[in-house]
């Protein structure tokens, strides 16, 4: 069985969950400020049980969208995941359920308590595991330093806060106590394992702490003992500290909560809950209905998500209401579909628009290897999505090498593409070349030190100063204001470390892609655009010069009037 990525609409937002299997529901709850990646392992095992498992990302965390009128104020600490609990009611709502199991870890476990507490008539268990009980004043210790600010800053520093953070999280706990008392008998994390951890703190941002810091508040044996539908509580032997979970057993459990006492292996702790489930619940549940349709083709607003394609699925951004003949956005080399967004904004509800995250780009699945990266395979990929919702013909806005995507696709179905716009345009001369692919992409594999997350803040900053970003000298200065705002250069580092160093061979194939003689041989209309200033403007006279029947535009500075450019070109 495979697991997929889906979108849930509820109220005002939309919630992601992770789904396999059929049978009863059961709902999972990750970590703070991890996502539904966590519960991956234990989404199999309920699946081959015989359950459908459904992995949710809590609000504001992974890819859901955050608290509809963001996180209130003056709540008592007893109250503070209270806000969390009706995205979940609309959440069983939206997807048909009238009641599920609800199995959490750590702010997943709290969540699932309360939720049970607060909707016991939706709740048939709630699973608790790593739950504990620690008094108000020990909490207050223990948070006190645990939530630096990550603010994204235009020296890039906060990159380190969050490396920092996350390097320790699995070396003491907590992590922000560096006495030996506090030390974790474990291997230190290797560099690959931080920065995936860092990356889901990313999608956070800033607001990481929303859930995570009322869940220290919600372990108390107080809440815990109220609940009246059947749960249990796991007391795993491998848990590094189990101090906590047996202050929460010393506290007094009342019958209805049942204490897992699994072996040390991830295996045992998982099977637990699962054998519990089975004996408990499988045979009284009522199976989950289909999931529902992710898009609401109505609405006049962009939706993301998820579309099924041969070995995975590719993420984008949608809004299907409007009329005329849909726009796709293609990004460049290491960005993506945020990249594009503000491009299509002006245009939805108006004409439906689309916006894909390249395959192994973004939140894609990693569906092309890196020796398989091209224009042509990315061209491919982008008409194998858009077969999936059902379209035929298109006009193309490609920022920088999207262009170039656009001019494959264009070339792989003659006459599908109506109108190609080159929005930053990608030529390159054969003297250009080797330099570029020489120095343009410096490796950004992660280190031990993390310093490999200033090389990646450095060349995205120094792109908007210079060209190449390397020559940072008189003659490579870009005559344009410069967009290297710590919020600006932080939204392209994280898709930069999204793609890590496979962004190599992406811009490779841009720098590769034989640009001069597509465009001539090309019989769809192409517009070569550009910012007077910008470091690529020249490339709109060298493709003129190539391609003499492109129409060339300068673009205004204010995005929102690129439309009026574009318009004139679309109705051409």
């Amino acid at each position: 069985m495979t697991i997929k990525r889906l979108f849930v609409p509820i109220t005002g937002a939309q919630l992601m969950v992770r789904r396999v299997g059929e049978g009863p529901p059961v709902v999972l709850m990750h970590p703070s400020p991890q996502s539904s990646t966590f519960s991956i392992p234990m989404a199999n095992k309920l699946a081959a049980a015989g359950f459908t498992a459904i992995a949710v990302d809590t609000p504001g965390y992974g890819l859901s969208d955050p608290l509809v009128g963001g996180y209130p104020a003056g709540l008592d600490r007893d109250h503070g995941l209270d806000p969390f609990l009706p995205p979940l009611v609309q959440l069983l709502d939206s997807l048909g359920i009238a009641k599920a199991a609800f199995y959490g870890n750590a702010t997943g476990a709290e969540v699932a308590h309360i939720f049970a507490y607060n909707h016991p008539d939706r709740a048939a268990v709630a699973m608790m595991d790593t739950a504990g009980h620690n008094p108000d004043d020990e909490v207050d210790k223990i948070t006190a330093g645990y939530f630096p600010d990550v603010t994204p800053r235009r020296d890039g520093g906060h990159l380190l806060t969050y490396w920092d953070m996350c390097h320790f999280l699995g070396i003491y706990a907590p992590w922000q106590f560096t006495d030996h008392e506090h030390r974790l008998q474990v291997d230190a994390p290797n560099p690959e394992r931080t920065q995936r951890v860092m990356l889901e703190y990313m999608r956070a941002g800033p607001a990481y702490p929303t859930a995570y810091r009322p869940a220290f508040y919600t372990a108390k044996g107080h809440l815990i003992s109220r609940l009246k539908v059947p749960a249990t509580l796991t007391r795993w032997e491998g848990k590094p500290n189990l101090a906590e979970i047996d202050a929460l057993i010393a506290y007094g459990l009342p019958l209805n909560i049942t204490v897992l006492r699994p072996g040390p292996s991830m295996d045992q702790r998982f099977d637990a809950s699962v054998d519990y489930l089975v004996k408990n619940y499988l045979k009284t549940g009522t199976p989950a209905p289909k999931h529902p349709d992710q898009i609401d083709r109505t609405a006049a607003r962009l939706q993301k998500v998820f579309i099924d394609v041969p070995g995975g699925q590719v993420f984008a951004r949608v809004c299907m209401a409007g009329r005329g003949r849909p726009i796709l956005a293609l990004h460049d080399p290491a960005g993506s579909s945020r990249r594009v967004e503000s491009l299509l904004t002006p245009y939805v509800g108006d004409r439906p628009v689309i916006a894909l995250d390249h395959p192994s780009s973004g939140e894609s699945d990693k569906l092309l290897t890196r020796e398989q990266i091209s224009t042509e395979a990315y061209a491919k990929a982008s008409w194998v999505a858009l077969d999936s919702l059902g379209i035929k013909e298109i006009d193309i806005i490609g920022r920088y090498a999207g262009g170039q995507v656009g001019l494959e696709m264009a070339q792989q179905r003659q006459g599908a593409v109506k109108h190609i716009v080159h929005a930053g345009v990608q030529i390159f001369t054969d003297g250009e070349r080797p330099d570029l692919l020489a120095n343009y992409t410096p490796s950004i594999a992660p280190t031990w030190d993390g310093r490999h997350l200033m090389t990646a803040w450095g060349m995205m900053r120094d792109m908007a100063l210079f060209w190449p970003w390397y020559n940072r000298t008189k003659s490579g200065i870009v005559r344009r204001d410069a967009a290297i705002d710590g919020n600006t250069v932080h939204a392209r580092v994280e898709d930069l470390l999204k793609i890590g160093d496979a962004y190599q061979n992406a811009y490779a194939a841009s720098f590769n892609y034989p640009m001069a003689e597509r465009l001539k041989a090309s019989t769809t209309p192409n517009l070569m655009a550009d910012l007077p200033g910008a470091a690529s403007y020249s490339r709109v006279a060298m493709a003129k010069a190539a391609a003499p029947n492109v129409q060339t535009a300068d673009l205004p500075d204010d995005i929102r009037a690129w439309r009026g450019v574009f318009d004139k070109f679309f109705a051409s």
